[in-house]
């Protein structure tokens, strides 16, 4: 456990060390202008005497903000899981850690977990910010919005444990586009699953149930609908752990793997 958490804090700081934590600076600062802008707008409408157009306009503000920042965040979780093993090769300090009676897949697990620790947190900004907006703005929401801020945890989670599993076999650019073509795998084969001709019914079903489970609706939209249809809580929790599941299933098949390959150094 000690050198789980030493292995996590370490990845966890050089996260922080990255100039990818400039892209999270840069990113923060085009929010608060979208806020400013947002800002203004909002103050001639509510003068006006148009609350239902501040509302729409918070709405949208809000998604808007929940939207970008998720979106960050997974180019993250691609980025920093795809080079989290070849980082500690280029450098040559993995050759420090492997010297030590550490396994290897606690060295896997503990550099998965520094990643986490980083996008979790980057995901609680963007989170805290979008509730501020509808506090500020008195927007209702419906009990949806907690699970589609726990959609984009476990799709950071899936990026970064996929491109971090796939990592250990092939170049970062590689494992990082790769997870990402898998995350979109379902959608893509959806539509030729119910073709008549086998030969194109085939690949597609192998490719549907190849990638992870998908949302059979948009929760952060469904979050501020005003005619909701019966919510199933049970459907949404059920994808959200499949999804679990399957990242957890890659990440013991990338261990496996990774106790057998020979670390060279160059």
């Amino acid at each position: 456990m000690v050198k789980l958490f030493a292995i996590t804090f370490t990845a966890f700081q050089e996260t922080l060390r990255r100039r990818v934590f400039y892209i999270v600076l840069l990113l923060t600062f085009l929010v608060v202008i979208m806020i400013g802008s947002q800002m203004f707008f909002m103050r001639m409408a509510r003068h006006a005497g148009e609350t239902q157009i501040v509302t729409n306009m918070g709405v949208h503000f809000m998604q808007m903000i929940v939207g970008f920042w998720n979106f960050a965040a997974l180019f993250l979780a691609l980025f920093l899981g795809g080079i989290g093993v070849s980082s500690e090769i280029s450098a040559r300090t993995i050759v420090h850690v492997m010297s030590r009676p550490v396994k290897r897949w606690v060295y896997l697990l503990g550099r998965w977990f520094g990643i986490l620790i980083f996008l979790y947190l980057f995901l609680l900004v963007g989170m805290a910010g979008a509730l501020l907006v509808s506090v500020w703005l008195n927007i209702p929401f419906a009990s949806t919005l907690w699970l589609a801020f726990a959609e984009n945890y476990v799709m950071a989670t899936f990026y970064s444990g996929v491109a971090l599993g796939f990592s250990v076999v092939m170049p970062p650019m590689l494992a990082g586009t790769l997870a990402f073509l898998l995350s979109i795998l379902p959608s893509i084969a959806q539509n030729a699953i119910h073709d008549p001709r086998w030969l194109h019914r085939m690949p597609a079903l192998v490719g549907y149930y190849l990638g992870p489970a998908q949302m059979p609706v948009k929760l952060m939209a469904e979050s501020f609908a005003k005619e909701r249809l019966h919510t199933d809580y049970w459907l949404y929790l059920r994808v959200l752990g499949e999804n679990i599941f399957y990242v957890v299933a890659v990440f013991v098949v990338a261990t496996f793997f990774f106790r057998r390959r020979e670390v060279r150094v160059r």
